[in-house]
């Protein structure tokens, strides 16, 4: 453990993470950020496959943790803290995630065993990791995108067996990104962020949304311009035949699990005629079942599926997905908290913490217990 010392009229914020370098991130930010920085073996080399297992604490970070006032982990950390001793965080007004999905605590069984009215039973509020992770899944996708349609897997595979044109059909039947379109499931942030980059290949860009936003100054015509949208529905049918490709960036809540299970995907193969659609989803896994998209395949309501999240993971090895050629599988890396990123959300919320006397009412991206999200 190593730790700072402690200013009286700030808080002091404990850094429990397997994210390298946030600590250097943050005093290089602010070198008079009181800090707590705890290091244990029990956290060591957690992520991947690799689980953290909460018993295995030392006593003293154990105490540290129950002390702690302002805490800055992963949400499955927390998760499996309060799971394994629910007084674990007993001290705790706000906790910042490095993650923008905070779906492992709402899976915990610490919150499910709440009543419906879980807000009145947690004492502290959660930041999401909001703002960050844009740029980088919307890369990840455009680059996607690209790759399927020059089938650069292919190439690559022909480059191994040596084969000049093996797959030329397939590399030389490609279209250009400004002649499609795509389907954005889920437009806040990251979703725009995909949009943005879609348009500057010249995509025309749908989205998907349970609410359509008006323009910041209620110029219903500048929308398309601020946000890189240029469609918006709240009607998933309409959307899903829409799309050339199709992205879900939607979270896990109450009400997108298993939006597009039943037979939802359906409704993408009936309208464009030539291909299906191509599903990518960079959201959260169970959006969908995987029975219900192994099916979309086999049906032809989609071509193909570029998957970076999965109900369960790491993904199984007898998982269907990992044989079919229709099918990319990516091991949940579109978009990865940087160390760099944590002061750019962390430190404007600190300071309307301290300004505000130490009161979580003002703070930015907190995520709201009854709605999930």
């Amino acid at each position: 453990m190593r730790c700072q010392p402690t200013i009286t009229s700030r808080p002091t914020v404990t850094v429990f993470s397997s994210i390298q370098g946030i600590a250097e991130s943050l005093r290089h930010a602010d070198p008079n950020l009181p800090l707590q920085v705890v290091q244990d073996e029990a956290l060591c080399g957690y992520g991947g496959t690799v689980e953290f297992n909460p018993s295995a604490l030392s006593t003293e970070t154990k105490t540290i943790l129950q002390q702690a006032e302002i805490l800055i982990s992963e949400p499955a950390v927390v998760a499996a803290l309060l799971d394994h001793d629910s007084s674990a965080l007993s001290s705790l007004k706000w906790c910042q995630s490095t993650y923008a999905g905070v779906d492992p605590l709402f899976n915990s069984s610490f919150l499910s065993s709440s009543s419906s009215s879980s807000s009145t039973i947690i004492p502290w509020k959660l930041t999401r990791f909001a703002g960050c992770f844009g740029p980088p899944i919307a890369e990840w996708c455009i680059a996607r995108i690209i790759e399927h349609e020059r089938s650069f897997v292919a190439t690559a595979k022909d480059q191994l067996q040596k084969s000049w044109a093996g797959s030329r059909d397939a590399v030389t039947n490609y279209r250009y990104l400004s002649s499609m379109t795509l389907t954005i499931l889920g437009c806040g942030d990251i979703g725009r962020c995909i949009a943005r980059a879609a348009k500057a290949f010249g995509m025309k860009t749908v989205g998907y949304v349970r609410t359509i936003p008006s323009s910041s100054n209620n110029d219903n015509r500048n929308v398309a311009e601020e946000t890189g949208v240029d469609e918006y529905t709240t009607d998933l049918t309409s959307a899903l035949q829409s799309g050339d490709y199709i992205v879900s960036v939607l979270p896990s809540t109450p009400t997108t699990r298993g939006l597009l299970s039943k037979g939802a995907l359906k409704a993408a193969s009936t309208e464009k005629g030539g291909l299906c659609p191509v599903f990518i989803n960079v959201g959260r896994g169970d959006v969908i079942d995987e029975k219900c998209l192994l099916e979309a395949l086999d049906k032809k309501f989609i071509s193909g599926a570029i998957l970076d999240v999965f109900v369960e993971e790491p993904l199984p090895t007898n998982s269907g997905f990992w044989s079919r050629p229709d099918v990319i599988v990516s091991p949940h890396v579109s978009g990865l908290t940087q160390a760099s990123d944590v002061p750019k959300v962390f430190l404007s919320n600190y300071q309307r913490y301290v300004e505000n006397d130490r009161s979580t009412s003002e703070l930015k991206f907190l995520v709201d217990w009854k709605k999930g999200y």
